[in-house]
């Protein structure tokens, strides 16, 4: 089996790439590409990296053309946005669409394409419970993120018949960099979820790999949240 992870370098896209460690990896990064590459190498994982800016529409589709088939897509590249939208600037909507949205548009057009009619193709897509409930003070990641569910949702219905799954998963508070701050904020949002701690990168891995998995043959178009009851 083939699996192609985006934003392979970040603490998700690495746990993840640790759940399907007994498939062949294509793992993308962008500007942490030497370091995934030593963690492969570390974790003795069997891997192509690449190095793509996701943002940039030309270098996609380079590596776009060189892409063969693959039996699972796991878009999980994606960065923040923070201040009030009063303050915002069209250019960083633009950019986060093209990370969050074209990107993942583009590659699944792509790989769905090129694909043998019968090749069954899993596809999970990471959003955010933002893309769910909003969130003051991220409106643009917000926006984002609710898009990509929406996408999901209806390109389950179109591409059912042809042998393609495609899911998402919506991580509240995860422990990972990307969501590092001031330790009294993290503990105030651990005494709000209602199991007490923060979620593990692992345990957003796990549900992917679930979701991928024969127990869920017959879910499609599904948004499966994992924050602990926060939201």
């Amino acid at each position: 089996m083939t699996t192609l992870i985006t934003g392979a370098s970040g603490a998700i896209g690495r746990a993840v790439a640790l759940s399907f460690r007994d498939d062949d990896l294509i793992l993308q990064a962008h500007t942490q590409a030497e370091l995934l590459r030593a963690f492969v190498a570390s974790e003795g994982l069997t891997a192509d990296v690449v190095t793509c800016d996701l943002d940039d529409e030309t270098g996609l589709e380079a590596w776009l053309d060189t892409l063969g088939p693959v039996d699972r897509i796991i878009h999980v590249a994606g960065n923040h946005a923070y201040g009030l939208l009063v303050d915002q600037s069209l250019l960083e909507l633009d950019r986060l669409y093209r990370i969050h949205v074209r990107s993942m548009v583009r590659l699944v057009q792509h790989v769905v394409g090129q694909k043998a009619y019968d090749r069954p193709l899993d596809i999970v897509v990471v959003s955010s419970v933002w893309g769910e409930v909003g969130a003051a003070g991220e409106v643009l990641y917000s926006t984002v993120k609710a898009a990509q569910l929406g996408f999901v949702k209806a390109f389950a219905r179109e591409a059912g018949p042809f042998h393609v799954r495609i899911n998402a998963v919506t991580p509240g508070w995860i422990d990972t960099p990307m969501n590092d701050t001031v330790e009294e904020t993290k503990q105030t949002a651990r005494e709000e979820i209602p199991l007490g701690r923060l979620g593990g990168p692992e345990e957003v891995a796990e549900t992917i790999r679930f979701l991928c998995s024969p127990a869920a043959a017959y879910m499609t178009g599904a948004v499966l949240r994992i924050d602990g009851g926060w939201v």
